[in-house]
């Protein structure tokens, strides 16, 4: 008889063959009578290799169990197009870890993961241990923003990706958490004796301006060479300050997820394509990578958006 987790690798591998399939219809309900069968918290496998506790009545988490980790297809392309093998990796607002996991694993990196919430940070920690990346990764429980202290921290209660420092942060009500450690980049990275960044992620809702404030001298090119930015609030305070620092901005361009899929599936095959566009040929409708101006970096993204 097939222990749980065969069960469970089944289940997973029967709704990707299926929602992958012509039928674009029954996904959600799919989805839904198939977690009957499933426990709520799940060891994983991904298909890359890594392995991930989920909890499954978390929404982001279960969308990572659903879709094999092929969340955010952008920012994964970006972590093993960009990141330098070895290079160090901050991961601002973490939540599992999925992210700097991923940097961690494909490209060796060093990782710092940044999350003010303590379930969440625990989390992070166990999927560190499960991968056996302990000699490289980091986890500090703590708020990012431009002033080191306290800060209030709120739950978002049904989505799982949208707690915040702000009350007034997405949809739904947000319940008081408690307070939460509150610390700068600039502080973060100079007590650890770093000298430069080389991908720093930022997705803190609602609170990546003073996030990228709080870099201090950081904030240039040849210090933090790649930034990614949610750019869920302040779009023009970001766009005015990174441009002032010496950066350009590549917009996420393509939302289709079909598209997203034929284009990183293609990447795996060895296919040479992008998914960023320069802001100035495209609508600000999402993340946002930023790099030097005239940088190789901006050469190479340039290139690849020709083909």
């Amino acid at each position: 008889m097939p222990c749980k987790q065969s069960i469970s690798e089944l289940v997973r591998r029967f709704y990707r063959t299926y929602r992958n399939c012509s039928i674009p219809l029954g996904h959600s309900l799919l989805r839904r009578v198939l977690r009957l069968c499933l426990a709520q918290n799940q060891e994983v496998r991904l298909q890359s290799g890594l392995r991930l506790q989920l909890d499954l009545s978390k929404g982001n988490q279960e969308g990572i169990f659903w879709d094999d980790g092929a969340a955010e297809t952008q920012l994964w392309w970006a972590i093993r197009e960009l990141v330098p093998p070895g290079g160090l990796f901050v991961d601002c607002g973490a939540n599992c870890g999925l992210m700097g996991l991923l940097a961690s694993q494909y490209r060796r990196a060093r990782v710092l993961f940044i999350e003010p919430h303590p379930r969440l940070a625990r989390s992070i920690e166990a999927n560190v241990r499960l991968n056996n990346f302990e000699d490289r990764a980091e986890v500090i429980q703590s708020a990012v923003s431009d002033a080191s202290g306290e800060s209030v921290f709120y739950e978002n209660p049904t989505a799982d990706g949208s707690h915040s420092i702000h009350e007034n942060w997405g949809e739904g009500e947000m319940r008081l958490l408690g307070k939460v450690k509150c610390e700068r980049l600039e502080d973060i990275l100079q007590t650890r004796n770093m000298q430069r960044i080389d991908f720093l992620k930022i997705d803190t809702e609602g609170n990546d301006l003073a996030v990228l404030k709080g870099l201090g001298p950081y904030l240039r090119p040849s210090l933090t060479p790649l930034i990614y930015v949610e750019m869920g609030r302040d779009q023009e305070g970001i766009l005015r300050l990174m441009d002032s620092r010496g950066y350009a901005g590549y917009v996420a361009f393509e939302k289709r997820r079909r598209a997203v899929v034929r284009r990183r599936n293609e990447y795996e095959k060895g296919g040479r394509v992008s998914f960023f566009r320069r802001i100035n040929d495209s609508p600000l409708d999402g993340e946002v990578l930023w790099c030097g101006k005239d940088s190789i970096i901006c050469a190479h993204l340039d290139e690849l958006d020709t083909r």
